[in-house]
Order: structure tokens, then sequence, then C-alpha cells
């Protein structure tokens, strides 16, 4: 009978040890994704600010049909376009365009929201919400402004 006793005491502990740590491998994996979700984030909104810095002026449209997404476009001195930075609805990322070539996607986490606008009195963009999902669905939100040192915006 205190063999019985001692084997059942033994199996909860062991069934509590192993929930333990199948809870606590989960938050790790979240807490993982989520961290890598914000550096993707962060990449993005740091290779905007380098070609933002270099541009004259900016000029942002709505990606249709909700509006809630948006395309950055710079321009140099001379008003040609440089730089583009378009939220594509195929794959939800956000593309760099250079000279008229699509270079593909800045990061490969999911972009739910790109909302840029330009300050009409200082040669400021504002990335107002970028918010990214991680692939266990953790939700990233990150805002920035970018210095237009070349000129003012449109």
């Amino acid at each position: 009978m205190e063999i019985v006793i001692v084997v059942v005491l033994a199996g909860i502990v062991t069934l509590g040890l192993v929930g333990f740590y199948l809870q606590s491998q989960s938050m790790w994996m979240d807490a993982s994704t989520q961290a890598l979700a914000q550096r993707d984030a962060t990449g993005l909104v740091e290779f905007i600010r380098s070609r933002t810095s270099s541009a004259a002026s900016a000029l942002v449209t709505p990606v249709p049909p909700d509006s809630l997404n948006f395309v950055l476009t710079l321009y140099d001195a001379s008003d040609n376009e440089t730089n583009r930075f378009a939220w594509s609805a195929t794959d939800s990322l956000v593309h760099h365009v250079e000279g008229g070539v699509d270079k593909g996607a800045v990061g490969t986490v999911i972009v739910e929201r790109f909302y840029v606008t330009v300050d009409p009195l200082l040669p400021l963009v504002n990335l107002d919400t970028l918010r990214v999902r991680s692939t266990s669905g953790e939700r990233v939100k990150i805002a920035s402004s970018f210095a237009l040192y070349n000129g003012t915006p449109q």
C-alpha cells in the first residue's frame, strides 16, 4: 500500500513538472518569435531611415482599397524618384523600389499596417504605425520619424 501511495505521489509530481516545462517552453517560443518580429520591424525602420536621410522630398499615397497602408515615395532635389517603400497586398510585406525596379521585400515579417504621413511644415516623414505580426500571432507596433535633410516635403 505504501508503494502505491509513493508511486501515485511521484506520478502527480512528475505530471506537474512536465506541465510546468511545457508551459515555459511555450512562453519562451512566443517571446522568441515576438523578438524576431521586432528585430525585422526595427530593420525595416532603419532601412527606411537610411534612404530618407538623403531625400529632398517625400510623397505618401494610400494603397487601395482600404487606405490603412501606404506607399512612401522619396525624391531627390531635382524631383526624381529615388526610392519607394510600398506595402504589397499580395504578400503583406513592404517592398523597396529603387530606380523603378522592385528590389524585393524588406524583411520577412508580415506587415499588418504601414501608415506613413509627411509633415506639412517640417521636412519630416512620420511612420505613424508599423504593425507587424510574428509567426506565433503576437503583434509588435513601432512608430518613428525620419528627417529629410536635402529639402522640404511636398
